[in-house]
C-alpha cells in the first residue's frame, strides 16, 4: 500500500511537469522536492517504527502538513482560502487531542476506563474537513443542489458502514464486556466519518465528468489514508489485529495521510480546487443509484440479523437505521426533483432564446398559430411585428459581440416594458425581433403602436459605460377579419418583407405590407441570388462620368460607377445592388473587382495623349473600410496596373465616415502612406462634424446633387449652403465637387461661389474609358459653361452608362 500511495504521488508530480512549460530548471527543482518528501516520509516511518514514542512522528508530520498549508495559501494565493484554514483547523484539533491523549497517558482502548475528552477534540475535525471538501466543491461548480447531492452520498455511506460495523464488529466483540454504548458509537464512528470523507471527495474528483487534476488527486489518497487509518485503528482497539503490529501499521498509514496533505497543499494544481470548472456535473449519475440501493438494503439485512440484545444497543441501531433511511429517502427525492428541474431546464431552453429569455422562432410560431385559429373562428383581425435594428453588424464589428450581445439583451427588456401585457415579444434570431399582437387592433391602431414602440428605443442604451443609439425598421402584416385564412408562415414572411420595405425607405421607419410586395420580394430574392455570380459571369460593367474643372473645363478626373446588366431585368443600378452586396458581404468581392477594373481601364487610358494625367474616383462602402486587408488590396492593384497612388481617389459617404469616425482615421491614414487621395461623398447630407472633419486626411469634399438642384432658384437655402460647405474645404485646405450639375444655370452659380471641379449631364453622362477622350475633346472646344442640354456621346454608352 505504501508503494503504491508513493508511486501514484511521484506520477502526479510527473504528470504536472509534463502538461507544463517550465524551463528545464524548474523540471529539476520539482525532482528534487518529490525525493526530499520521499526521504522526509521514509524518515518519519523510521521514526514511527523505531522508536518507542511512535505518536513523536505522528507529531511531526502533522505540524508539517499545517505549516505547509499556511506557506502554500499565502505563496499560490487561491481564489478561496477559507477551506485551506478549514482543514488546517482540523490536522491542529487531531494534532491536540493525540497530545492530550498520550501527555496525559489516557487510555484509547474500549476498556471501561476510557475517557472521550481526546475525541470531543479529535471528531470535530472530521467535520472541518468535510465542510472544506463541500466548500471546494462548492466554488467549482457553484451549485448548491449537486453540493446537497455529495453530502447525502458520503452520509450514505458512513451510516451504513456505521450499522453494519455496530452489528457485525462492536455487539459480537464486546458482548461481554462493560463498555457504554457511547463509547463504542464513538470508537466505530471513526472510520464512518472517514468513509464519508472518501465519498465525498471520490464525487468531487470523479462524479462531474471530468478528468481529476493532482490536487485532487492527492487530495483523495489522503482522505483515503485516513479511512484505512481509522479502520485499522478500529480493528485494533477490537484486538483483530495483532498488537504490536497493528498500531504501527496504523500510524504509518495516518503519517502518510498527513504528507499527502501537504504534498496536495504544495502542489500548484491547488489552486484549481476553488475556481470554477467547466462543464456541468450528471445529475444522477449510476453511481448514486447503487448507492441508494445498497442504503436501502442495509436495514433489512441489519433488523434480520439482530432482533436481540440489550435494549440501549437495540436503540442505537435503530437510530442509524432510521437515519441511513432518511438520508437514502432524501437522495431519492432529490434526484426528482432534478429531474422534474432538467425536464422544465430542456423545455424552457427548447422554445426561449439562450441570450435574452424571450420566446424564440418555434414557441413563436406554436403561438401565432393558435391566435391565427381563435381570430378564425371568432371573425378577428391579427396583427404581427417585425422588428430589425439598423446597422446592427456595424455595432457588433465596430465594438465587439459581447457589447452587441448586451445591447440585444437591454433591447429585449424595453421591449418587453412598452408592449401590452397580451402581446407576446419574441426574438427570432441575430438582431431580429416578432412580436405577436395579442389584442384585437385594426391597421391604423396596430401602426400607431409600431410607431411607439419605434420611437422608444430612441432613447439611449448604455451598455459597459459606452453610449448606444439604436433605431429599427418595423414591418407591419394584419389578417383582417372576415373569414382569411392565412398560416404563421405567410404572415410572418409578409411582415419580414415589409420590415424590409421600411428599411429600403431609408430606415427608422414602418412600412405596412400590402400584396405589390410579394412580386417585389421574389424580384429582391433573383437579385439576391444572381448577384453571387455576376461577376464571374461578366455581367458587371464599369462606367466613367468625367469631372470638370470650373475654370477650364477639361477634364481632370473620372468617377468610376459599376452596372450590372442582368440577362433578363436589364440594368440594374448600384442603389438596387449595393445594399444587397453589403448585407451579404458580397460588397468585397464586388468592390475588389470594380477597383482593379477601374484601374485597368485608367491606365490605358492614361496612354492616350490628352489623358496622360486621367485620375479615377472609387466609391467604398462602410463594408469595405472595416476590412482590415483594405489597404493591402489598394496597394496590389496600383501595382498590378503600374500606377501612383496619386492616380487613384477613393470616395466614402459622410453616413460611413461619420458613422465610425475612429475606424475612419485609422484606414485613411493608412490609405493615405500609398499618396492616394480621399473624398467625402454627398457631404452636408448627414451629420456632419467638424471637429472629425480637421482631423480626417481628406482632399476633397463632394456636394451632394439636392443642395445643387436648389441653385436654380436665386438667393435659395441651397445657394447659402453650397457656399458654406465651399468655405468649409477652403479653410480645411480641400477641393470641392458638385454632382449633379445639369443646367448652365447651376454651373455659372457655382463658378461664382469659387467650386473647384464639377459632374452631371450638363458635361457627360457616364460612358465607356474608350470614349473618354472623344468627350475630352468636346469638352475642350465647348469651354465649361456652355449650355448643353445632352451631350453628343450620350447614345454611345453602350446601353448601361444611366446615371
Amino acid at each position: 500500500m505504501v508503494s503504491n500511495v508513493i508511486g501514484m504521488l511521484t506520477s502526479a508530480r510527473r504528470s504536472l511537469l509534463e502538461a507544463s512549460h517550465s524551463p528545464p530548471g524548474t523540471h529539476a527543482r520539482s525532482r528534487l522536492r518529490t525525493v526530499a518528501i520521499f526521504a522526509i516520509w521514509l524518515a518519519l516511518v523510521a521514526l514511527t517504527i523505531l522508536l518507542p514514542a511512535d505518536w513523536l512522528a505522528l507529531g511531526i508530520s502533522a505540524v508539517g502538513a499545517s505549516i505547509t498549508i499556511v506557506v502554500s495559501v499565502r505563496r499560490r494565493k487561491p481564489a478561496r482560502v477559507w477551506p485551506w484554514w478549514l482543514i488546517f483547523t482540523a490536522f491542529v484539533l487531531f494534532l491536540l487531542g493525540n497530545v492530550v491523549r498520550q501527555g496525559a497517558n489516557l487510555p484509547s482502548n474500549l476498556s471501561g476506563g476510557r475517557t472521550l475528552i481526546p475525541d470531543i477534540m479529535i471528531a470535530p475535525g472530521y467535520i472541518l474537513i468535510g465542510l472544506a471538501l463541500i466548500g471546494f466543491e462548492r466554488e467549482r461548480e457553484r451549485a448548491k443542489r449537486y453540493s446537497f447531492g455529495v453530502i447525502l452520498d458520503g452520509l450514505m455511506a458512513g451510516l451504513a458502514l456505521l450499522a453494519i460495523a455496530w452489528v457485525f464488529l462492536i455487539q459480537p466483540q464486546l458482548a461481554n464486556r462493560q463498555v457504554s454504548a457511547v463509547v463504542r458509537l464513538v470508537v466505530i464512528s471513526y472510520p464512518a466519518m472517514s468513509l464519508f470523507l472518501v465519498v465525498m471527495m471520490l464525487q468531487i474528483a470523479f462524479g462531474a465528468g471530468r478528468l481529476p487534476g493532482n490536487a485532487e488527486k492527492l487530495l483523495f489518497l489522503c482522505v483515503s489514508a485516513m479511512f484505512i487509518g481509522d479502520t485499522l485503528a478500529t480493528l485494533s482497539q477490537l484486538h483483530l489485529l495483532l498488537s504490536i503490529t497493528g498500531p504501527r501499521v496504523r500510524d504509518v498509514v495516518y503519517l502518510t495521510a498527513f504528507l499527502l496533505a501537504a504534498c496536495t497543499a504544495s502542489d500548484a494544481s491547488m489552486r484549481t480546487l476553488t475556481e470554477p470548472a467547466s462543464g456541468s456535473p450528471p445529475a444522477w449519475p449510476v453511481g448514486r443509484i447503487g448507492l441508494v440501493a445498497v442504503a436501502l438494503s442495509v436495514p433489512t439485512v441489519l433488523v434480520l440479523h439482530s432482533s436481540h440484545g440489550p435494549l440501549a444497543q437495540r436503540f442505537t441501531l435503530f437510530a442509524i437505521i432510521v437515519g441511513l433511511t432518511a438520508t437514502a429517502i432524501l437522495q431519492i427525492l432529490r434526484a426528482l426533483r432534478v429531474a422534474e428541474h432538467s425536464e422544465a431546464k430542456v423545455s424552457f431552453q427548447a422554445l426561449h432564446d439562450s441570450l435574452t429569455g424571450l420566446p424564440n422562432r418555434q414557441m413563436m410560431e406554436r403561438h401565432l398559430t393558435g391566435v391565427l385559429e381563435r381570430a378564425a373562428l371568432n371573425d378577428k383581425p391579427v396583427g404581427l411585428l417585425f422588428l430589425d435594428i439598423d446597422r446592427f453588424k456595424l455595432i457588433n464589428d465596430t465594438v465587439g459581440h459581447t457589447l452587441g450581445d448586451e445591447l440585444l439583451v437591454q433591447v429585449a427588456s424595453r421591449l418587453k416594458a412598452n408592449v401590452r401585457p397580451t402581446d407576446l415579444v419574441t426574438r427570432i434570431g441575430g438582431d431580429e425581433f416578432v412580436i405577436v399582437l395579442g389584442q384585437t387592433v385594426g391597421v391604423a391602431d396596430a401602426l400607431e403602436f409600431a410607431n411607439r414602440l419605434r420611437n422608444c428605443l430612441r432613447d439611449p442604451f448604455t451598455v459597459d459605460e459606452t453610449e448606444f443609439f439604436v433605431t429599427v425598421s418595423i414591418g407591419l402584416a394584419c389578417v383582417p377579419g372576415g373569414g382569411a385564412e392565412v398560416s404563421a408562415e405567410v404572415l410572418i414572411r409578409d411582415a419580414d418583407t415589409a420590415m424590409y420595405r421600411a428599411k429600403e425607405a431609408g430606415r427608422d421607419a414602418v412600412a405596412v405590407f400590402d400584396d405589390s410586395m410579394r412580386a417585389q420580394l421574389a424580384e429582391r430574392v433573383e437579385i439576391e441570388r444572381d448577384l453571387r455570380h455576376a461577376v464571374e459571369r461578366r455581367q458587371l460593367h464599369v462606367a466613367f462620368q468625367p469631372i470638370v474643372s470650373t475654370t477650364t473645363g477639361s477634364i481632370v478626373g473620372v468617377e468610376a460607377l459599376v452596372r450590372w446588366l442582368h440577362p433578363t431585368l436589364g440594368v440594374i443600378m448600384p442603389t438596387r445592388f449595393i445594399p444587397l452586396a453589403e448585407e451579404t458581404d458580397l460588397i468585397i468581392e464586388i468592390g475588389a473587382w470594380v477597383l482593379d477594373e477601374a484601374l485597368r481601364q485608367v491606365a490605358f487610358c492614361r496612354t492616350i495623349p490628352g489623358l496622360e494625367h486621367l485620375k479615377v474616383s472609387v466609391n467604398l462602402s462602410a463594408v469595405q473600410l472595416r476590412d482590415e486587408n483594405l489597404v493591402e488590396h489598394v496597394g496590389r492593384a496600383l501595382a498590378a496596373h503600374s500606377l501612383p497612388g496619386s492616380a487613384l481617389c477613393l470616395e466614402l459617404t459622410e453616413t460611413v465616415v461619420m458613422g465610425d469616425p475612429e475606424t475612419a482615421m485609422a484606414a485613411f491614414a493608412a490609405i493615405r502612406r500609398l499618396d492616394v487621395r480621399l473624398a467625402i461623398d454627398d457631404f452636408g447630407t448627414e451629420y456632419s462634424s467638424l471637429a472629425y472633419l480637421q482631423r480626417l486626411p481628406v482632399d476633397t469634399l463632394k456636394i451632394d446633387r439636392s443642395f445643387v438642384d436648389g441653385l436654380s432658384e436665386p438667393d435659395s437655402a441651397a445657394d447659402t449652403l453650397v457656399a458654406a460647405i465651399i468655405a468649409i474645404a477652403r479653410a480645411l485646405g480641400m477641393e470641392t465637387v458638385a454632382e449633379g450639375v445639369e443646367t448652365v444655370d447651376q454651373a455659372k452659380r457655382l463658378v461664382a461661389l469659387g467650386c473647384d471641379s464639377m459632374q452631371g449631364y450638363l458635361y457627360s453622362r457616364p460612358v465607356r474609358s474608350d470614349q473618354l477622350l472623344e468627350v475630352a475633346r468636346l469638352l475642350s472646344r465647348k469651354g465649361p459653361v456652355e449650355e448643353r442640354s445632352q451631350p453628343e456621346t450620350a447614345d454611345a454608352s453602350g446601353g448601361f452608362a444611366v446615371a
